[in-house]
């Protein structure tokens, strides 16, 4: 991030830090500075190892077009009904940009399950080159992705998992390490007991399915930690604001609430710091969602938000056009994050952005492609 585009808070607080540290060495039985308090939300925090599968290479020969013809490229898209798909969306469509000869299709499912299935048999009657699917539900649109593969058409799937192995590639977000940093981390902070909530996103949607069940293996790790609740909020800050209200009313003793979206979490603030509950949350969770990060920074709060970048919308169009020139690819195809989990958590100021609305996420796309960039 350039410095113009840092926040003159932002900056004061860089001054606050050089000051602190002098005064610490000068003076180091004076009592912790607030920046100190900050650092021990870490401090001795181990990050969990995960293990990636051995990857798997894909032979695109059957899909590679003549040198030079036009690439019809479509995207089966779930919805627009929150800002990480709209960024996605001009991620991808910034990527299709700078592929020759390269056009879009796009549709739109609204996150009806049927309507992308009809979605689906209308791009393969058209005979599209490719298809970049983020499916509505893990199970449902298989049978899809089985058509379009019989036809001869390369099914891209773009973030969401599905419960079927027969797609071509997986451009994946990497969920599994966000969860497991999530909740690894708010196991950390309670030291093992306490009690949370869980916020997901929509019930059989992939992003979400993947994210509880990688929640749901690290807390067999931790039986004195109690989940009172596992509630939808549709990746939504005023949904999330609404379930919790009402988790706060029927569980006021919470240590922490783990909710799977920076999106999710802006509301899930708004509920808990309108209590006035935000001290006793011992953990908090997110992503680069930038309404989250200027929170997370702002506050100085003890959280692990993790980067799960819209970016997986620009590299699902740059697999497209590999397998159609019949490059070979890997099955899954893990996004690169803009920085480590940890190093992202402990330097939220590098990456929230004042002067970008809430909707924004972290990208580095021309302003051009931006939606939100004035």
């Amino acid at each position: 991030m350039s410095e113009s585009r840092i926040s003159l808070r932002t900056r004061l607080k860089r001054a606050a830090l050089a000051g602190a540290l002098l005064s610490t060495a000068l003076l180091p039985l004076a009592g912790a500075s607030q920046v100190g308090a900050q650092e021990d939300f870490y401090t001795g925090f181990e990050p969990p190892v995960i293990e990636q599968p051995e990857p798997q290479a894909v032979d695109t020969s059957a899909y590679a077009k003549p040198e030079g013809e036009e690439l019809t490229i479509a995207y089966a898209d779930a919805s627009l009904s929150n800002s990480w798909r709209v960024m996605a969306k001009a991620e991808l469509e910034y990527g299709i940009s700078q592929i020759p000869n390269a056009k879009l299709v796009y549709t739109n499912a609204n996150d009806s399950t049927p309507k992308q299935i009809a979605d689906m048999d209308d791009l393969i009657a058209q005979r599209v080159d490719a298809i970049i699917l983020a499916a509505t539900d893990v199970n449902a649109l298989c049978p899809s992705i089985d058509k379009a593969l019989a036809a001869n058409i390369p099914v891209i799937l773009l973030e969401r998992m599905v419960n079927c192995p027969n797609y071509t590639v997986w451009v994946a977000t990497d969920a599994e390490q966000v969860a497991r940093y999530h909740m690894e981390y708010i196991a950390w902070r309670l030291g093992g007991e306490g009690k949370i909530a869980i916020v997901s996103g929509v019930p059989g949607a992939g992003h979400s399915v993947e994210m509880e069940a990688v929640y749901a293996d690290v807390l067999k790790n931790y039986p004195g930690i109690e989940v009172v609740a596992t509630e939808y909020a549709n990746y939504d800050p005023a949904q999330a604001r609404q379930v919790t209200d009402a988790l706060l009313v029927a569980h006021p003793d919470l240590d922490a609430v783990a909710s799977i979206s920076g999106n999710i979490t802006i509301g899930v603030f708004e509920a808990i710091d309108s209590a006035g509950l935000t001290d006793q949350m011992k953990a908090w969770t997110g992503d680069d969602a930038n309404g989250w990060m200027k929170i997370h920074a702002d506050n100085d709060l003890p959280a692990m938000t993790v980067p799960l970048p819209p970016l997986a919308g620009r590299y699902a169009a740059q697999q497209a056009y590999e397998i159609l020139q019949g490059n070979p690819v890997e099955q899954v195809f893990q996004t690169p994050k803009w920085s480590g989990p940890m190093d992202f958590s402990e330097n939220i100021d590098n990456y929230a952005n004042a002067e970008r609305p809430d909707e924004w996420w972290y990208t580095d796309m021309p302003c051009e492609f931006d939606p939100f960039c004035e």
